[in-house]
């Protein structure tokens, strides 16, 4: 057993045994189900977005330097949902002026461009990363 293990082990078997079941499903839950990577280094950068708009900023990030589609944006915002649930292409518009407007109001130097009939690039340098990590 690792030295993580044991000391999770450990961590469990410190509390009283009526409540030991619960504590290690509770630390499953959140080892198995942490906050995204991307969504604390928004945070962090202070950008004040919805879920769905950082879920489109990831999906315009993953193909940094490409063109996305509005309907890849649309998928990428609303995965968690029943696609009769989507509502109107308008909604990406939306999302992506939330998020021009949340790095015009920042430092950051990211900027989302369209190009009208294909959709929008995300440009920013190689060294600039939403999750403190260096972009590949």
């Amino acid at each position: 057993m690792s030295a993580g293990m044991d000391m999770l082990r450990g961590e469990v078997m410190a509390q009283p045994e009526a409540d030991r079941l619960s504590y290690a499903l509770d630390l499953m839950g959140f080892y198995l189900d942490p906050v995204p990577a991307f969504f604390q280094g928004c945070s962090n950068l202070g950008l004040d977005l919805s879920v769905r708009d950082v879920r489109t900023l990831q999906a315009l990030d993953r193909r940094r330097g490409r063109w996305v589609s509005p309907d890849a944006l649309q998928s990428a915002a609303l995965f968690d949902r029943a696609s009769d649930q989507w509502g109107s292409i308008e909604t990406v518009y939306q999302r992506v002026s939330a998020i021009r407007r949340a790095f015009a109001a920042s430092a950051y130097p990211v900027t989302v461009e369209l190009w009208s009939g294909v959709g929008y690039r995300l440009t920013a340098p190689a060294a600039f990363t939403f999750e403190g990590i260096p972009h590949a």
